[in-house]
């Protein structure tokens, strides 16, 4: 989103994902595939101090409430991810269950229109973490189909601001690493939000996979280090789930407006909610991606 610099906070994750299908988060066993692989070690994340990345006991819902946590389930990773925990000062708690991957967030601070926080599931190369056998990286003009079914709900009284959205990165080049994603592009589609706006650049309305989207494209980032930021977000009315969302329609879309290239990379999925105010309990209760 438009304040997070994530280019200075390798998060710390251990991904575990494969290829083809996926299976839905809500059917996996506890820890499936394992740790074993050769892209499996975990990093420390700046400014994370407290967070943990842990592979738990079969069976167990991992109450949290680390800035930074990463709990592996199957092909997917679970993370706390209060990452602008400087600028919204306080205490994000969660339930995981390390079974599922379904996750609530019950406690956050509130922090105005600062986007603080993103709780989310993750699929890919994110920041310098790769599961070994994950697809990704994979060029874009090589992706037959990407579609993702995802559920969710979202509490909290009409004055909460929050977006519920996906976060998917491309890197040009695939060299990106540690540092983010230089000279790349952040894709967020939003599918539920309240009182919250696009930000920067305007480029109006797209149809796309039986919905209507108002389009938003930002810099982010510092000078050496910047990414374009490209927004889509959900016209009313808003969901809570979709079904075989048809990624590639959107990625084909920001390639034919030029902010992403064919011969890209991309790189990661995420789906979670960037917290604000309120909007709380969230509950993810499902997500999951295929790519070909």
């Amino acid at each position: 989103m438009m304040n997070r610099l994530r280019s200075w906070l390798a998060l710390s994750l251990l991904l575990e994902a494969g290829c083809g299908l996926q299976t839905p988060l809500d059917q996996l066993a506890p820890n499936q595939s394992g740790a074993g692989g050769g892209g499996g070690a975990s990093t420390s994340a700046a400014g994370g101090a407290g967070g943990s990345n842990t592979t738990w006991p079969p069976g167990v819902t991992v109450n949290t409430c680390d800035s930074y946590t990463a709990v592996n389930v199957g092909t997917y990773v679970v993370e706390s991810d209060f990452w602008n925990q400087g600028r919204c000062p306080g205490t994000q708690c969660m339930a995981i269950n390390d079974t599922t991957g379904a996750f609530t967030v019950t406690q956050f601070p509130s922090c105005g229109n600062t986007v603080a926080s993103y709780p989310n599931v993750l699929y890919g190369c994110s920041f310098g973490t790769c599961s070994s056998g994950s697809v990704l990286p994979k060029p874009v003009g090589s992706l037959a189909g990407v579609t993702s079914s995802w559920s969710f709900s979202v509490g909290g009284v009409s004055t909460d601001q929050y977006d519920v959205a996906y976060d998917i990165w491309f890197c040009p080049d695939n060299t990106c690493g540690a540092n983010g994603f230089p000279k790349g592009t952040e894709l967020m589609i939003w599918l539920d939000y309240q009182n919250v706006s696009g930000w920067q650049s305007h480029l109006g309305s797209v149809s796309l996979d039986g919905h209507s989207w108002d389009v938003w494209v930002a810099t982010q980032g510092a000078s050496g280090n910047s990414w374009t930021y490209l927004a889509y977000m959900i016209k009313v009315p808003m969901v809570t789930s979709v079904t075989n969302l048809d990624l590639n329609a959107f990625f084909k879309d920001a390639v034919s407006r030029g902010y992403v290239q064919n011969s890209w990379y991309l790189y990661a999925i995420q789906a979670g909610d960037e917290l604000r105010t309120g909007g709380l309990p969230y509950n993810n209760n499902s997500f999951s991606v295929s790519i070909n």
